[in-house]
C-alpha cells in the first residue's frame, strides 16, 4: 500500500473544480484511536513474504495551535528480496481532524543504502507562512496516508463514489474511490466480512497507467484495512494483515537527509 498508493509517478494539473470530498461521500467521527498499530506481511509476485509493513495512529495533539491527527506508516523489505531490494521506508502524516485534510506529509527514505527525505506543508494558492517547504496543492487535498484513513471513516453505506486531489510527496492526483457489498474475505487472521474498495488514479482527465489499487475494509466500526493489492508495473503486491502484535524493523540504517522533492514550490 505504502509502494503503490503514495509513490505515484507523472505530474498533474488539477482542473476540476473544487479538489473537495465527492458531495456523495458521507463521513463518520473516527473508530481508530491512538496507539492503534496495524501489521502487515507483503508479497510480491511468487515472492511470500516479500517485506513486512506497519500502518500506526500515532497520536492526536497540538500542532502549530490546531489540532491534528498523527499518523504513520513503515514498509521494510525482508530475505530474500532484501538482497535485490534493501528497503526502510517510514512516511509521517499529519491531518486536521475535519475531513482529514493534510497539513505536513514527512518521507524518510532508506533504500540501498542511501537516504531520501521530504518535508512538505501543503498550502493552497496563497495560503499562509508555513515551518517547512511549502506545496502549493488544491483545497482539501490529501496525503497518500491519511487517505488511507479517510477511506476508513467514509460510510460506504451511504457513499457510491469518492473523489479527492491526492499528494504524493511529488505530485498531485485526483482519487476515485468506488465500494462494492460487503462480502466474506480470508486472510491468515481469520474470516471477515469486508467491503472491496477500488481505486483509480487521474493524472487530468486521463487514468494513470499501471497503477490500480484494491482495498478491503473490515465491515465494522474501525473498517479496519484487511488487504490490499497494488496492480503496478512491476507487478503486484498483495499486503495482508497479519496476526503478529509486535513490529520487529529489520535494519537499523541510519537517515539521510539530502535537498527534499517538491510540487510546484509557492510562489512559482
Amino acid at each position: 500500500m505504502i509502494a503503490g498508493i503514495a509513490f505515484f509517478t507523472t505530474s498533474f494539473a488539477w482542473q476540476r473544480q473544487s479538489g473537495r470530498v465527492s458531495p456523495a461521500a458521507t463521513l463518520q467521527p473516527p473508530a481508530f484511536r491512538i496507539g492503534e498499530t496495524l501489521n502487515y506481511r507483503i508479497d510480491w509476485q511468487r515472492y511470500a513474504g516479500a517485506g513486512v509493513a506497519q500502518l500506526q495512529v500515532v497520536d492526536r495533539g497540538d500542532f502549530y495551535g490546531a489540532q491534528a491527527w498523527h499518523f504513520r506508516a513503515t514498509v521494510h523489505s525482508s530475505q530474500p528480496i532484501r538482497v535485490l531490494y534493501p528497503m526502510d521506508d517510514e512516511i509521517d502524516s499529519y491531518a486536521l481532524p475535519a475531513g482529514l485534510v493534510s497539513r505536513e506529509y514527512q518521507e524518510h527514505f532508506r533504500e540501498f543504502g542511501k537516504g531520501e527525505d521530504t518535508d512538505a506543508w501543503l498550502v493552497s494558492r496563497g495560503g499562509s507562512s508555513a515551518p517547512a517547504l511549502r506545496v502549493i496543492v488544491p483545497p482539501n487535498t490529501h496525503d497518500a496516508l491519511c487517505a488511507i484513513y479517510l477511506l476508513r471513516v467514509t460510510d460506504w453505506r451511504r457513499t457510491q463514489e469518492l473523489r479527492i486531489p491526492v499528494f504524493d510527496g511529488e505530485n498531485v492526483y485526483e482519487m476515485l474511490a468506488k465500494a462494492t457489498p460487503p462480502s466474506t474475505v480470508h486472510i491468515a487472521t481469520g474470516d471477515y466480512q469486508a467491503r472491496e474498495i477500488e481505486i483509480r488514479l487521474f493524472d487530468g482527465r486521463n487514468e494513470v497507467a499501471d497503477e490500480h489499487f484494491n482495498v478491503w475494509l473490515a465491515d465494522d466500526l474501525a473498517h479496519t484495512p484487511l488487504l490490499c493489492e497494488a496492480h503496478l508495473s512491476i507487478g503486484t503486491v498483495r499486503m495482508e494483515l497479519t496476526s503478529d502484535s509486535a513490529f520487529v524493523a529489520e535494519s537499523g540504517a541510519r537517515a539521510i537527509s539530502p535537498q527534499a522533492r517538491s510540487n510546484p514550490r509557492a510562489g512559482s
